[in-house]
């Protein structure tokens, strides 16, 4: 007999992003999960309409460490909750975390971190990101060239790639300051060097290179993986300058696209980079070593060639997500279990039994990352949920990224999409007009709510 499947909401910072991706994927390789993925943003305003939703999941997971500060107290003796642990620049900020009745790392190093606070070891899990291999693979020549040209890079340049977002760019955890300098002093000796950006937040960094003299293509948003893959396929080398990570994801991505990579011992670069085997692992801030071993490499395309593949060989014998993912397994049976200790109940769901009873299920249960889950909640409910991850995700680009333009366009599209909804045209006006107007606005509003009570606080005169 097959059981009902573990229904399990998974709470990223947006589904557009890498704890999007991460969450998308887990529901994908493990059939025995019934997935809801929603945003910390979303779900802020689902269940603030509909609170009863809260009981339709037997275990929340949140991938994003900080909508769980929120969170985890109102899910805290409602389900067993499952929280994350991928790095750190600010302690204060993320020590909530410890509170999840199991903690996901996605590295050694970030347990070891955990170790060093005081966690309880015995609830925390090393389930490495992984990257889709059958997504993120290399290109054939011919159709390396066409992606170049409809990006207009030169056939003959080499291209260094640079993949993130500005807003996790926290004290300057990613090494652009190394990133720069090492990019500029490789500038005086090789060139045909071509820089690819990609991901919101970069203007003034691609307009330092540019104004260097360095050519620079700057992609501010890839919205689908489908089209992110492409963009790996069209460099030489992938450059990790990070000082802090929990991946970082976009090195597996390139190595599993056969590039060239060179990276900081950084997060999971520890453990699947081995220097001269797969890429090259170099000392933190040390911007003269990346000019060095890019220029040797870059001169012996045989090495360069080798790396990649050996690179593409680690991602899919270790760190393919169709197999890092099953590890939630284990996470998941020791959270009900931490849950029910602390409720003093017996254990709610068997994880394991749910798990055999689908294990003649084989590959993914969607075709790809761009599905969303939304198993949770009622089906009349689903379109406005994915017009309110879109909101958010534009207002996040406008308020930390400055990509007002595209922002825009989202928005509209949104609006086209949902006609008599005034989410879009709310949200519109909030980014997008002058803060005076809208003040104004939102008085005349207030005006108009309260002139009705002030009426009805002072009764009738009684004439008789």
């Amino acid at each position: 007999m097959t059981l009902a499947r573990l229904r399990v909401l998974f709470i990223p910072d947006s589904v557009h992003w890498v704890t999007g991706t991460i969450a998308k994927n887990i529901a994908r390789f493990n059939p025995w999960i019934e997935a809801t993925v929603a945003s910390g943003p979303v779900i802020d305003q689902v269940f603030k309409e509909r609170p009863e939703l809260m009981n339709n999941f037997d275990l929340v997971h949140f991938t994003c460490p900080y909508a769980s500060k929120q969170w985890v107290p109102r899910f805290h003796d409602l389900v067993p909750c499952v929280t994350s642990h991928h790095h750190v620049t600010d302690w204060p900020l993320l020590s909530h975390n410890l509170d999840g009745d199991a903690i996901v790392v996605g590295s050694p190093e970030w347990s070891e971190d955990l170790r060093s606070r005081g966690a309880d070891m015995a609830k925390v899990f090393c389930v490495p990101y992984g990257v889709d291999a059958n997504l993120f693979v290399p290109a054939t020549e011919a159709k390396r060239h066409a992606l170049r040209e409809k990006l207009s890079l030169a056939k003959e340049a080499t291209v260094i790639g640079f993949f993130g977002k500005n807003s996790s760019n926290d004290d300057d955890r990613k090494g652009i300051d190394v990133f720069s300098k090492a990019i500029l002093e490789l500038k005086q000796k090789l060139s045909n060097l071509t820089v690819l950006i990609v991901g919101p937040g970069w203007q003034a960094l691609k307009n330092s290179l540019t104004t260097a003299g360095v050519n620079c293509v700057w992609i501010p948003f890839v919205q689908e993986l489908t089209d992110l893959s492409t963009m790996y396929q069209v460099l030489d080398f992938y450059w990790v300058t990070a000082r802090v990570e929990g991946g970082p994801v976009t090195l597996l991505e390139a190595m599993s696209t056969g590039v060239c990579c060179l990276t900081t011992p950084v997060g999971l670069a520890r453990k699947i980079v081995t220097d001269g085997e797969n890429g090259l692992v170099l000392p933190f801030n040390d911007a003269q070593a990346f000019v060095d071993r890019t220029l040797e490499l870059a001169q012996d395309n045989a090495l360069r060639t080798r790396l990649g593949r050996q690179a593409r060989s680690t991602i899919l014998e270790e760190m393919h997500v169709g197999v890092t993912s099953l590890g939630v397994k284990e996470v998941y049976e020791r959270a009900l279990e931490n849950f029910a200790s602390r409720r003093q109940t017996s254990v709610p769901v068997d994880v394991s039994a749910i798990a055999k009873s689908f294990a003649t299920a084989r590959g993914p249960q969607s075709s790809g990352d761009d599905v969303v889950p939304l198993a949770g909640f009622p089906s009349s409910l689903h379109s406005r949920v994915s017009m309110l991850e879109t909101l958010a995700w534009s207002e996040h680009l406008v308020l930390y990224h400055r990509q007002r333009a595209l922002a825009a366009r989202m928005i509209l599209r949104e609006w086209f999409r949902n006609p008599f909804s005034l989410l879009p045209l709310r949200v519109l006006l909030r980014r997008f007009l002058p803060v005076s107007f809208v003040a104004r606005l939102v008085r005349i509003k207030n005006r108009a709510q309260v002139s009705p009570r002030l009426v009805t606080t002072h009764p009738p005169t009684n004439k008789a």
